[in-house]
């Protein structure tokens, strides 16, 4: 028995996603109110209970999205990396499939399933894409000086300090951005409150955060110690650091060509996640980073991040990162996600260095005939991928007032 989701069903959702190993938190249901409240697009879920115990086997959130110049998809999820088809067994994975199909091809849409694992029966998509993350809980590499990969310094990023990589803007069926959540305090409890601090290089007292800083390679602990030295600080917080956040983050999506977020999609998380925070870097009185964090189950995740330019050299990144990772070993997380990334390029290799390891990611497509497209479409490949040249160009002003309305009709 297919349902349409609704509050009376949060309670048995909750219950699955639980159970369920293969959960994450782009599956909460509260990403439907979050999108709905920032954007206005129509966001659902379709459930899946056993017809005879009510028990439920499958979820499956999505989310229709129409514009002009990139047409009409229906995406599980937009706006996150996942969160696309759960489900108990194979023959729900193959309904909540159907559904979704049959549900955008009524709508002559498009289609796109996004998952951290394969989906049975269909051939593996190609995509370049690949999530980071950290275990926390397995012995760390032995101390080690040296490594088998270079470092890289905050102001090496070729493409900023984003979780997030620049969009650009394209005329086909699909879109694509690196993006990010927590569930309801009730279900999974959560102590809220601010913690400050210097991002210096001071470990956590915890044995697992000292052994892992001690794996570290040199060079890294040393961009952390750079931050204290610089005089950079690091505070957190909730709704009181979103304004500080927003402006830098603004500024970063400005400088890479790709619309931002609006405020209020920031805030929407807020108000839904009480494990959701915001961490600040100050140096000399101003904000210079900023970094999203969620605390989610058992793990840590870290969706925006950014930094200005122009005081990269002072390391606030890698200050917001410890502090987060920190944070990570202090809840006893059994990991940390650092989102999504371009295999070797430049946020990859920053994440790499903290000893985060690749994952597979899979993005499965279909055009509005309902047939599957074997290689995934960005936005890069597009006819308008000219566009970030002249976006990054933008007044700022202008860009801010912009970007909000562009970017909810963008799937990534």
């Amino acid at each position: 028995m297919i349902r349409i989701y609704d509050p009376s069903l949060e309670r048995a959702c909750r219950d699955f996603l639980d159970r369920s190993p293969k959960a994450n938190y782009c599956h909460d249901p509260a990403w439907l109110d979050v999108i709905r409240e920032a954007y206005g697009k129509e966001a659902f879920a379709f459930v899946r209970t056993d017809p005879v115990t009510g028990k439920i086997r499958g979820y499956a959130p999505a989310c229709h999205l129409a514009s002009a110049a990139f047409g009409r998809h229906l995406v599980a999820l937009p706006y996150l990396d996942y969160g696309g088809i759960l489900a108990e067994d194979l023959d729900s994975e193959d309904v909540l499939r159907e559904k979704l199909l049959s549900e955008a091809v009524r709508g002559k849409a498009g289609l796109e399933i996004r998952s951290r694992f394969p989906l049975a029966g269909l051939p593996v998509p190609e995509d370049g894409k690949v999530c980071m993350i950290l275990p926390l809980r397995e012995e760390p590499p032995e101390e080690s000086p040296e490594a088998d990969w270079t470092p890289v310094a905050a102001d090496e990023m070729e493409d900023g300090l984003e979780s997030e990589e620049p969009w650009i803007a394209e005329g086909a069926v699909w879109s694509e951005w690196d993006g990010a959540v927590p569930v309801d305090a009730a279900t999974y409890p959560i102590k809220t409150g601010t913690r400050k601090g210097q991002g210096g290089a001071k470990p956590a007292p915890d044995h697992g955060a000292n052994a892992y800083w001690k794996s570290l390679d040199a060079k890294v602990r040393n961009q952390v110690r750079k931050a204290e030295k610089s005089g950079v600080t690091v505070s957190w917080g909730r709704e009181e650091h979103l304004d500080e956040f927003y402006e830098v983050f603004c500024v970063n999506m400005r400088d890479l060509g790709s619309p931002t977020h609006a405020k209020g999609f920031f805030a929407a998380v807020l108000k839904h996640f009480p494990g959701a925070s915001i961490g600040i870097a100050h140096r000399e009185g101003k904000c210079i980073g900023g970094l999203f964090r969620i605390l989610w189950k058992d793990e840590l995740v870290i969706p925006w991040a950014s930094t200005l330019k122009e005081e990269r050299v002072h390391c606030p990144n890698n200050a917001l990162y410890w502090e987060a990772i920190q944070f990570a070993f202090e809840r006893d997380c059994a990991r940390v996600d650092f989102g999504r990334s371009t295999k070797d390029e430049g946020t990859y290799r920053f994440k790499k260095q903290w000893l985060a390891r690749e994952s597979n990611l899979y993005r499965y497509q279909f055009d509005d005939k309902g047939h599957f497209l074997e290689r995934a479409w960005h936005v890069s490949q597009g006819k308008l991928g000219w566009t970030r040249n002249v976006w990054a160009k933008l007044p700022l002003k202008l860009a801010n007032a912009l970007g909000p309305m562009v970017r909810g009709s963008i799937s990534a």
